[in-house]
Formats: C-alpha cells, sequence, structure tokens
C-alpha cells in the first residue's frame, strides 16, 4: 500500500508485483472519485495508480489552486506539497524514473509544474487540456528532469483552455530541450475515451518498453 497524509488519496494496486506508478490529478471542480476505474479504461498492465484530491473545496469538488490573481502563489504551494510527496514516495522505495504524473486541465497545470522543478528524471508527465504557468528562470531548474518523456494532448474546439496558449507552452518547453510528443484532437475541453489508446501506446512505447511487442513501430 502507499501512504500520504498529504492528500485524501486512494490507491489502485496493480495486480502483479510492479516497480511502476501513475499519480493521477483531476481538473477543477471535480475529484478522484470519476478515475477510480481508470487502471481498467487505460489497460496499462502492471502499474500501480495513485487518485489524489485536490486540497481546496471548489463548487461540488476541489480545486488545485486559486483563480488569478491568487493562481501564481496557489501553484507554488501546491508544488512544494507535490514534491514533499515525491520525496515520501521514494523514502517508501519508489524510484523517480518508475513514477508518472498524468493531470487534466488544472492537474495539467500542476503535473507540469512539478516535473519541472524536481531535479530527477521521472518515468513520464501526461497532460490532458491543460496549460503552463511558467515563472521567471524557470529553465535553472532543468537538470536530470530533461530526460522525462512528456505527452501533452488537447482539442481544437476547447473553449476553456485555448489550444494555441498549450501549443505555446509545448514549443518553450520543446526549445528548452524537453522531449515533448503533442497530439491534437476534434475535440472540447474533456478527457475522452478515444485518448486511453493514444496514452496507452505512448506509455508503452516511451516509458514501458518492456511492455511493448518487438517490431512495433515507436510513437
Amino acid at each position: 500500500m502507499i501512504e500520504t497524509a498529504l492528500f485524501k488519496s486512494h490507491h489502485i494496486p496493480s495486480r502483479k508485483p510492479s516497480d511502476k506508478l501513475m499519480i493521477v490529478l483531476h481538473g477543477k471542480g471535480d475529484s478522484l472519485r470519476p478515475f477510480k476505474k481508470f487502471h481498467q479504461e487505460l489497460r496499462v498492465k502492471d502499474m500501480h495508480f495513485l487518485l489524489l484530491n485536490a486540497p481546496k473545496k471548489y463548487l461540488g469538488g476541489y480545486s488545485w489552486y486559486g483563480d488569478y490573481p491568487y493562481q501564481k502563489s496557489g501553484v507554488i504551494k501546491i508544488r512544494q506539497k507535490m514534491l514533499q510527496l515525491l520525496s515520501d514516495l521514494e523514502a517508501q522505495g519508489w524510484k523517480p524514473e518508475n513514477i508518472h504524473l498524468l493531470g487534466f486541465s488544472q492537474g495539467c497545470l500542476v503535473s507540469s509544474d512539478v516535473a519541472l522543478h524536481y531535479p530527477k528524471k521521472l518515468g513520464g508527465v501526461i497532460g490532458i487540456s491543460g496549460y503552463f504557468q511558467f515563472y521567471p528562470r524557470w529553465k535553472k531548474a532543468l537538470a536530470q528532469n530533461r530526460r522525462t518523456p512528456w505527452l501533452f494532448t488537447h482539442g481544437n474546439q476547447d473553449d476553456v483552455l485555448p489550444i494555441e496558449d498549450t501549443k505555446f507552452g509545448v514549443g518553450k518547453l520543446r526549445l528548452a530541450g524537453l522531449k515533448v510528443d503533442f497530439v491534437e484532437s476534434n475535440k472540447d475541453h474533456v478527457f475522452e475515451e478515444r485518448e486511453y489508446p493514444i496514452i496507452k501506446r505512448w506509455l508503452e512505447t516511451k516509458c514501458l518498453p518492456d511492455a511493448l511487442p518487438r517490431g512495433l513501430t515507436t510513437y
């Protein structure tokens, strides 16, 4: 089992012994509850899932940080909490290179911000319909985390977070030397079932190559 007092969480253990872990962060106003069957939907073999609830109550769900003008300070605050979680997980025996972050919308921004400020390589970062908060001198924080693979998906019909803003952020990451894949689809601000096989294939080719049959073309 995974133990943490930092967040309300739900651990979905792997069916077989595994050292792989995915931390899942929901969007604004949501909670971990809709992701309780995510492991069955994603169908990635031999992986643990740690679902987190954001700390701030928002309408019928939770939020990771406040709205403008409190966003920047809120992101820094949740970053410190997430970095402590990663430190605690490492102390429990989880290797950073086997830990993956997946976030939707606000959860995408938090996952991205944490990965940029975590000094070690992670297994991977997956952002769905999200955006970025770039702080002054953010590139100076990059070290071994440059080797972390990234995947972003976004809809060209998104009227909540414009896709052009996400493309701009992806471009900045690439210019900084990060390995970033980007998938554009015809959707609005949602996390769709048709994205599951995209994520699964990307994980198997970029992060979990041992799970991929030989001869299959890379992502």
